[in-house]
């Protein structure tokens, strides 16, 4: 497997760090987008799994995120993260003009894909995966925690604070958390304004899912207590035929790092086939 590190630069001249994992003979291309506080490292035995299989993997660190630019756990707007998407998927299809094309987004990130492929060109999209997408947290805030955080966006929009989760909440492999507490690229951090505007943009994708044209798998793990199944469950519902829905039983928020993981992603592998035949 070949692996190259480039980098590229969104339309704020931020530089984001980029990874791509070819296969030597692919059959399509899967561009991954990472979650809050995680980095595209984080993804390498997904990459691996799928060039085993003739796809070949790109993914990116987002800004504020691994190696990337920006502050920590920050961004300027939701919108300019549907623009770095974008860069992602130029550098791919720069590589690959004649593949199927297909975008994965995680947690964070799946809210990210989610209002890309219902506001952007997805003309040159074959298909989209959103897994454990955080279009509803399984803990929302209260009214007065909203109240003071809309007052702080006003004034200091980048200030953070941390998450509050714990890594057992990822997945049941024990091995797999204790590498997450011990990444150095890892970080739990979040502003206000990157929290207030994913809060917004997943609630509007879950109302607008009908104006999704392609085709997308949503999966949730049944005990996932960061995001929320139902969520994801909604979304795909109000998609109609454009979305299948898959609740993976007794998975937590990672079904990629999980113990379900090999079934996890031939599963994937499997729509991804099927998707390009159809």
């Amino acid at each position: 497997m070949e692996t190259d590190y480039f980098n590229l630069t969104a339309k704020d001249g931020a530089e984001l760090k980029a990874i791509a994992w070819s296969s030597p003979d692919p059959k399509a291309v899967l561009c991954i987008v990472h979650g809050l506080g995680e980095h595209s490292g984080r993804y390498q035995h997904v990459a691996e799994f799928f060039v085993e299989n003739n796809i070949s993997v790109f993914a990116f660190d987002l800004r504020g995120h691994g190696k990337s630019e920006g502050k920590r756990g920050h961004t300027p707007s939701h919108e300019i993260l549907l623009d770095d998407v974008e860069e992602i998927l130029k550098a791919a299809r720069a590589e690959y003009n004649d593949l199927p094309l297909f975008l994965y987004g995680h947690s964070f990130g799946g809210n990210i894909v989610a209002n890309y492929t219902l506001i952007r060109n997805t003309n040159e999209l074959s298909g989209a995966i959103l897994s454990s997408s955080w279009l509803k947290a399984q803990i929302q805030p209260s009214a007065l925690e909203f109240k003071v955080a809309k007052i702080i966006n006003k004034i200091f929009p980048s200030f953070t604070q941390g998450s509050r989760f714990s890594s057992s909440m990822l997945t049941k492999d024990a091995a797999c958390n204790d590498a997450y507490e011990n990444d150095p690229l890892v970080h739990r951090k979040m502003s206000v304004r990157l929290g207030l505007e994913s809060y917004d943009a997943g609630r509007w994708a879950i109302k607008n899912a009908s104006r999704l044209k392609i085709p997308t798998l949503v999966w949730h793990g049944s005990e996932d207590e960061i995001t929320s199944s139902e969520g994801s469950k909604q979304f795909a519902e109000n998609a109609g035929s454009s979305a299948s829905f898959k609740l993976w039983e007794g998975v937590k928020h990672e079904p990629h790092n999980d113990l379900e993981k090999e079934e996890v992603l031939n599963y994937l592998l499997e729509w991804i086939l099927m998707t390009m035949k159809s």
